[in-house]
């Protein structure tokens, strides 16, 4: 389960040795077992495979019965986290010709995304709503979309989309380097985010994670009754509040 919700990082690359002159000199005469003669190979971070998009579960209901994610210019939830001035911000912040961060559905390069742990340390300052800070954690979902599925529509930023000094990357050039970008450093990668210019239907999202059992039998059905076939899995992790950290 927890590699189908959250792949494992590739395998870290090991450190060189320091060699002294003696050690240095034996290795020159003899080689490593196995070794080719060939310089060891020092592949880059693997690319995210997947974004995450988390709402309340009072949410999900009406996202079943339009069958889409829609983008918070259209979108009407029930519980909506972000505060009035955020939208504002994202109203007017572009991200192509005649499309604004508001006009697109957010997602994050991890479900452990910084704005999400603001969230769960309380929504704390002006970004949030009243609303989200009354939430508990375990009322979220958190819907996984895997990026072969939406390519090539995808923006991808490296921090808050709506920030004035925030770097957008889109097109498969733009898109890939924004996503090594991120892939570096786990900080870079929870700081940024993907957007879905539009809609976003519903047969894209692969996974719904949810906090405990009880939530994943509510989800499950309510699934189920609308036909949409995403696995829905346990990941408490991903609820857990990061205070402290």
């Amino acid at each position: 389960m927890c590699a189908s919700c959250f792949p494992p990082a590739p395998p870290a690359v090991p450190l060189p040795v320091k060699r002294t002159p003696r050690t240095a000199a034996r290795s020159l005469r003899t080689p490593a077992p196995g070794a080719t003669g060939k310089a060891a190979e020092v592949r880059p971070p693997a690319l995210p495979h997947r974004i995450f998009h988390v709402t309340h579960i009072s949410n999900l209901p009406l996202i079943l019965e339009s069958g889409e994610l829609r983008p918070s210019a259209s979108a009407e939830p029930a519980l909506r986290l972000a505060s009035d001035i955020t939208h504002e911000l994202r109203a007017t912040a572009p991200v192509a010709d005649g499309v604004t961060v508001h006009d697109c559905v957010a997602f994050s390069l991890s479900p452990l995304a910084t704005w999400w742990g603001e969230v769960q340390d309380g929504a704390a300052g002006p970004t949030w709503s009243d609303e989200a800070r009354a939430a508990s954690t375990v009322d979220f979902v958190v819907l996984g979309v895997d990026i072969e599925a939406v390519a090539n529509e995808l923006v991808v930023s490296d921090g808050d989309a709506a920030a004035k000094l925030t770097r957008l990357g889109s097109g498969p050039d733009g898109r890939d380097r924004m996503l090594a970008r991120a892939a570096a450093t786990p900080w870079a990668l929870q700081a940024a985010e993907a957007l879905l210019p539009g809609s976003v239907p519903l047969d894209r999202v692969a996974l719904v994670a949810v906090a405990n059992d009880r939530r994943r039998d509510e989800v499950r059905a309510l699934l189920k009754s609308a036909g949409v076939m995403a696995k829905v899995a346990v990941y408490p992790p991903w609820f857990v509040p990061h205070v402290g950290d």
